[in-house]
């Protein structure tokens, strides 16, 4: 390796400290970082942004897709195959499987392996209305701030 070679990297960590400190100097970038701040915090204060953000109430909007132009049609194919197919499955040997597995599956949810599953798998209880409340009271307090 050459004395050239050896000061390459020297050099290159000089102009990335001149570029650094002209760039931390600059009234420009100054200037764009304040405006950016800015607009960061008015639209994170704007009503808009609120709303988008809001977690949703379940009990706000209620859609029938029944009447829906778009999954209208696909619900009444659905609902008419169901109610056609539905006597042919009842009399089938998949329903006779179907029913011997999941007989055996309430056998085995019964045992001490089975009741350790569930208790593994099962999802935890859901949050009272109380403590849903006193997290949006919190959420509230942090976007005023």
């Amino acid at each position: 390796m050459t004395a050239q070679d050896s000061r390459l990297p020297d050099s290159l960590a000089t102009r990335l400290e001149r570029v650094s400190r002209v760039l931390d100097n600059s009234h420009l970038i100054g200037a764009a970082e304040s405006v950016a701040d800015r607009t960061s915090t008015f639209v994170k204060n704007s009503w808009l942004y609120e709303w988008l953000t809001a977690e949703p109430e379940p009990e706000v909007v209620v859609i029938d897709l029944h009447k829906t132009w778009t999954v209208g049609p696909f619900i009444k194919i659905l609902d008419w195959a169901i109610e056609t197919a539905a006597p042919w499955y009842r009399e089938s040997t998949l329903k006779r499987g179907v029913d011997a597995v999941v007989a055996l599956g309430e056998r085995a949810a019964e045992t001490r392996i089975g009741e350790l599953l569930i208790a593994l798998l099962e999802p935890p209880e859901p949050p009272a209305e109380d403590e849903r409340e006193q997290k949006r009271e919190r959420d509230g307090d942090r976007r005023t701030k």
